[in-house]
């Protein structure tokens, strides 16, 4: 007997660049070059001193931090919010690898205080070599 067995990839927690405007996953579309959730908000994220204009991105390429559009290559981290004000309805913002983006559900999450972060981690403390503050269950 054979058994072929087939998984479809989970391609929703991502943030893809769509530089021609589709190819998103199901329940995204593009806005600014990236496939998100939803629009962006008119809050900007922060990129160390500076605060990238709404739907930018702060590109982490450690030790440079650097404001561009959200569809650029980024070499390093692409930081598409810093907290859950640059989110949609309840989004959270994810820093579950090499982007930090919206999304319903995270492993990592990024926060500007402890109302972005939930009940199992409430306290927001500082990054450490990294621009954003992350939810954590210990104090800071």
């Amino acid at each position: 007997m054979l058994v072929i067995a087939s998984c479809a990839p989970d391609y929703g927690h991502t943030a893809f660049r769509c530089p021609d405007g589709d190819g998103c996953p199901d329940g995204q579309d593009c806005y600014a070059g990236r496939c998100r959730r939803g629009a962006p908000t008119d809050h900007g994220v922060a990129c160390g001193s500076a605060s990238c204009a709404p739907g930018d991105q702060c590109c982490v390429d450690p030790p440079n931090l650097h404001c561009r559009p959200a569809g650029e290559l980024c070499p390093g981290i692409t930081v598409l919010c810093d907290g859950a004000t640059d989110c949609r309805d309840k989004d959270l913002c994810c820093a579950d690898g090499g982007a930090v983006f919206c999304d319903a559900a995270c492993t990592r999450t990024a926060c500007t205080d402890g109302g972005d972060c939930p009940l199992t981690a409430p306290n927001c403390c500082p990054g450490v070599a990294r621009p954003w503050r992350e939810c954590s269950q210990l104090p800071c």
